[in-house]
């Protein structure tokens, strides 16, 4: 049933539209990201004479920053706008600032480049609720879970290719040049694309816009904590944030010091989480009926338990690489047969987070009351934010308390069995109705 409403939606104009703009800008985002430190960390680009290990993380958390400060105050647009209004003005102004970076590029200038890269995460903080409040007003309550595992599909193909784009491109000849020109192709046609999508009317088009993002901000997280039916979701979509995050994160490190292998590894193990992150929710999207599809988040969580244990577990006992020793390459790592049950965990761990997330968005945008969802789910949007944040000062935490790195990996297990067990109290309590 779900993978004939998803065959019917990618045909049709209150949704199409949307699935190709936000592919699109996800691509952009990290073709532009990926693009920027690859030339940080490989160019000698540098601001203010600062060293590459300041200027990475200046730059992710100058993206992430605007969704802190503008998620409320765009969430409130959400509900008082026309919410396809609001994304295609997002969207047009996506191309001016692909223009500022494309100029950024052609004239070698980085602080141009850091304010757009500020300015492309307030872009995508206006963009993001208009989105996911629009889609029920779009689209019917049973269309949701194979609507969100589209997008979610497709998010996780666009930001691999902007990824491995970014990286390989930007240090060829002529290579910031010709991402520039990439990044404002895309941009237009994006805006082209998000044209087309029909009104989104507004739930609440008499209410005061407010633009105190700080009072705002609390203000959405409370309405969120006073509808814990959305918030429950909205707390789980969150989890998979950090855990995303978390795998970002320690990757390198445990590649490096736990297997003994060099960046292609890492390459590799990040292509593999984002292409089964898109498997496992295009699968939840192809099999799930028409409710809240809750059993695939019980098995997606079940699966993050299992396969993330197995890769503590099999690792345990590898000797700590030491700082300078010789690194295997990803020719190497396949060729030793050992590697395959690591591969095959994480494979299926991204899978089982695909599994996992989709249900879990589709329920909050359907619960979400239409006056208050534009709100509703920009207070998911803040969280997902500081989760990720969180998820991004793993390793430190681990060092500092001087924990094995595979530890990260038994609290990502731990985390995920104790949603599992909410979950299932939930349904029991409601004697099978949805949690």
């Amino acid at each position: 049933m779900s993978a004939k409403i998803a065959a019917r939606l990618v045909t049709q104009r209150r949704f199409l539209p949307l699935l190709l703009a936000q592919s699109l800008g996800a691509f952009n985002d990290n073709f532009f990201r990926y693009s920027l430190v690859t030339l940080v960390t490989f160019g000698g680009l540098t601001l203010f004479d600062l060293e590459r290990d300041m200027m990475v993380p200046i730059a992710a958390s100058l993206f992430t920053l605007p969704i802190f400060l503008f998620s409320a105050i765009a969430g409130r647009m959400a509900d008082k706008f026309d919410r396809t209004r609001i994304m295609r003005f997002a969207k047009f102004a996506e191309i001016w600032l692909m223009l500022i970076v494309a100029l950024a590029f052609f004239i070698e200038q980085p602080l141009l480049l850091m304010v757009a890269l500020f300015l492309m995460g307030a872009q995508s903080a206006f963009f993001t609720p208009a989105k996911n409040s629009a889609l029920p007003t779009l689209l019917a309550p049973r269309e949701l879970v194979p609507a969100n595992a589209m997008l979610s599909g497709l998010l996780n193909v666009s930001v691999l290719l902007g990824i491995g784009l970014g990286t390989w491109l930007v240090m060829r000849p002529f290579g910031p040049e010709l991402v520039g020109l990439g990044l404002v192709a895309m941009a237009v046609v994006g805006w082209l694309a998000i044209r087309r999508l029909p009104e989104a009317r507004a739930a609440r088009p008499d209410m005061a816009l407010s633009l105190n993002f700080i009072g705002e901000t609390f203000r959405v997280l409370s309405y969120a904590f006073r509808a814990p039916d959305v918030l429950r979701p909205l707390l789980g979509a969150a989890w998979f944030w950090m855990l995303a995050a978390s795998i970002i994160t320690l990757m390198p490190v445990f590649t490096a010091s736990i297997l003994g292998a060099d960046e292609s590894v890492v390459l590799l193990f990040s292509a593999l989480f984002t292409i089964g992150a898109a498997i496992g929710a295009l699968l939840c999207g192809a099999l799930s009926g028409e409710g809240d599809a809750l059993p695939f988040s019980i098995t997606g969580a079940i699966g993050l338990v299992v396969f993330t244990t197995d890769v503590a577990v099999i690792t345990w006992s590898n000797p700590v690489v030491p700082e300078g020793a010789a690194l295997i390459a990803a020719d190497a790592f396949l060729a030793d047969k050992t590697n395959w049950r690591i591969l095959a965990d994480l494979g299926l761990a991204a899978i089982s987070a695909g599994l996992f997330v989709v249900p879990l968005q589709a329920m909050a945008q359907r619960r979400a009351p239409a006056e208050m969802r534009g709100r509703l789910l920009a207070a998911g949007g803040i969280m997902n934010a500081a989760t990720a944040t969180l998820g991004q000062f793993t390793l430190a935490a681990i060092s500092l308390i001087q924990l094995p790195i595979q530890m990260a990996f038994l609290m990502i297990a731990f985390i995920s069995a104790l949603a599992v067990l909410f979950i299932l109290w939930r349904l029991n309590l409601r004697r099978g109705a949805p949690a």
